[in-house]
């Protein structure tokens, strides 16, 4: 097998297609372009903007100051893999990468990534190290499997302070060194074209959320490998493009998706019991977290007060999704529909 193909190395098709699904992305789109028009050879890479009808002028901005780039407009909020799916069609290069409009991708990411898919013929999809605003690194989820028991520890005993703790018995993937994974998220997600046509692109019974590990379980079910590239870099603003969206919209919306994971491959019991466990788990935090904000409150610390009510609420919510009284509400391109 010849060596890895540069971006700069000549071809007479595209080596690369990036679809971006856009929704209300506003100067977090224009930025996450801009970054492509710096570091992307435009003569081997071919950019998708699907836009799931913004509200914000973001789609308009975007034809307007990226001619080079093609912009669609999907005509309603079909959310993450519809958007995707939209354009299979259209993508005739060997590799396609899945970017969310809150990133921007640094000097060398590209390359980097195709060059291990192409040193690495058994590896089907490659993921890349994700750094905050601040330069922080963005820790990689657990690497285990989406079920209610896995749900249920979760929720009881991992938190962001007590997970450095438990390394040892999580599994657990530092995001400083390159490694095969279970699982790659979507912000950034390089796949095999020839995968994805036969793996049916993505599942569409997800609106977003836990559509990409449900392809990255296809992939590997496959016989394939799933890599982490700890020397390719992007910036991203996590949740930067789902803040307009209705209050609690991403707290019950990724509980529902998981939910529809687990039924898919476990069956409607399990479903059930992870609801269980979302409302055992949600109780018990929101006890907490509501002691800790009337805590705080009394204490008249203000910042600290932020914080634990915010937790509060969100836990308030899981709550009430796991027991029917509340779901997310999918938000269209102006109001609720």
């Amino acid at each position: 097998m010849s060596g890895p193909m540069s971006l700069d190395s000549a071809v007479v098709r595209p080596v690369l297609t990036i679809v971006i699904v856009n929704w209300n992305g506003g100067e977090l789109l224009l930025r996450c372009l801009e970054s492509l028009r710096l570091y992307g050879n435009p003569r081997h890479m071919r950019v998708i903007v699907v836009d799931n009808a913004s509200a914000d002028g973001s789609r308009e901005a975007a034809a307007g100051r990226f001619p080079e780039y093609r912009v669609i407009n999907s005509g309603s909020n079909l959310g993450f893999g519809r958007a995707n799916n939209l354009v299979r069609n259209e993508i005739e290069s060997p590799f396609v990468l899945f970017l969310n409009p809150d990133t921007e991708v640094t000097a060398g990411t590209l390359d980097c990534v195709i060059g291990e898919l192409q040193r690495h013929p058994e590896v089907g999809a490659v993921g890349c190290k994700m750094v905050d605003g601040d330069g922080t690194v963005q820790p990689l989820g657990i690497q285990w499997g989406m079920t209610p028991w896995t749900a249920l520890l979760e929720m009881l005993f991992v938190t962001t302070s007590t997970r450095r703790y438990l390394t040892r018995w999580l599994p657990v993937v530092d995001p400083e060194r390159s490694a095969m994974v279970d699982k790659l998220y979507g912000g950034f997600l390089m796949v095999r074209k020839a995968i994805l046509d036969d793996s049916g692109w993505f599942d569409e019974r997800y609106f977003m959320y836990a559509e990409d590990a449900d392809l990255s379980r296809t992939i590997r079910a496959r016989g394939w490998k799933l890599f982490y590239c700890a020397d390719a870099v992007i910036m991203h603003v996590g949740g930067g493009t789902t803040a307009s969206a209705p209050s609690g919209f991403s707290v019950m919306m990724k509980q529902e998706s998981i939910n529809k994971f687990i039924e898919k491959y476990q069956g409607g019991v399990a479903a059930f019991l992870h609801r269980v466990a979302v409302a055992v788990g949600s109780s018990l935090r929101l006890t907490v977290t509501t002691a800790a904000w009337i805590a705080a409150l009394l204490g008249r610390n203000l910042e600290s007060r932020g914080v634990w009510k915010a937790r509060s609420n969100g836990y308030r919510l899981m709550l009430y999704w796991s027991l029917g009284v509340a779901r997310a509400r999918i938000p269209a391109s102006a109001g609720i529909r």
